[in-house]
């Protein structure tokens, strides 16, 4: 009888390892994780607090690259650049982001700077306030859950973020007043599409404008860059790509294959418990079956 439960315990710790196993594994970042998205951005520039409004059509490029890791951690090179259609550079940061490859938060103790909060959404994600620090900005976003809505028939959480006050001018340094004269300083919101399970940003838009500041008395003397962004459709499209791929790979792991697995399971044990019922009805049977047998061959016998 033992022998016979061992197969059905066999799949039923095989469902358990594929939910509370596998699973956290495909959530985790890989250790090749790389990703490239574009922006679309319409830009209002001038390069002095006095100066004529130059508009443009830009395109922000970021790019996302996994230089080294570890079982927990891994290292990437977080970049952000814009550029005029002509290809000359409007703006560029850029570092070294530690991050945990399961929760996806900054690691402190990595990167070239302290950083907190998440580098990526989570997944799975809540619908809750988290702070961001990746290449979009130099420093943290607050993005606020709002509310769910459907996307190409993909339900995704949509979240409010603003960035405040953040000192930009190590960025805008090609400029000819910074940081000679002048800081600058960046305040922006914009909307978030995630999708729920994989943490994957499907969607983007946002818009702000940067400053300068006076470093004396920290006041605000002009705006001199203002823009909307928005993903490009290529973009948008590659995104809810991985979303849709992501998301299915982690249910399958989550729900589908450990219901197969405890489905085989359970279908084994019971007929593991059936077969031993009857075996165990039927032994009584034999039993009676042998002992007429003797009598008649007793009554039989000169």
């Amino acid at each position: 009888m033992i022998k016979k439960l061992l197969l059905p315990l066999v799949f039923l710790l095989a469902a358990a390892a594929s939910r509370f196993w596998f699973t956290p594994l495909a959530e985790r970042l890989p250790a090749d994780y790389a990703n490239e998205v574009f922006y679309a951005q319409e830009n209002q520039f001038r390069d002095s607090p006095g100066g004529e409004w130059q508009v443009s059509k830009l395109i922000a490029r970021r790019v996302d690259q996994a230089l080294s890791v570890t079982s927990q951690a891994i290292i990437i090179q977080g970049d952000l650049y814009i550029y005029y259609d002509s290809g000359d550079l409007s703006f560029q940061t850029g570092g070294l982001y530690g991050v945990d490859r399961l929760s996806r938060q900054n690691l402190p103790s990595y990167g070239n700077e302290k950083r907190s909060g998440q580098y990526l959404f989570p997944a799975p994600l809540a619908k809750m306030t988290y702070i961001l620090w990746d290449p979009s900005y130099i420093g943290p976003q607050t993005a606020a859950f709002d509310h769910t809505e459907m996307l190409d028939g993909l339900l995704v959480y949509v979240f409010a973020f603003s960035v405040v006050e953040l000192n930009e001018t190590d960025g805008y340094s090609y400029l000819p007043n910074i940081p000679e004269r002048y800081l600058a300083h960046t305040n922006a919101q914009g909307i978030l599409w995630v999708e729920p399970r994989s943490g994957i940003i499907v969607n983007y838009q946002d818009q702000g404008a940067s400053s300068f500041i006076d470093p004396t008395s920290e006041e605000q003397v002009a705006e001199f860059n203002k823009w909307v962004n928005v993903f490009t459709p290529e973009t948008r499209a590659a995104q809810l790509g991985l979303a849709r791929a992501a998301r299915l790979r982690i249910l399958a792991l989550e729900i589908g294959l450990p219901a197969v697995l405890l489905l085989i399971g359970f279908s084994i044990l019971l007929m593991s418990l059936r077969g031993a019922f009857f075996a165990t009805k039927q032994s009584p049977l034999s039993a009676r079956r042998l002992l007429r047998s003797a009598r008649n061959d007793r009554s039989e016998s000169p």
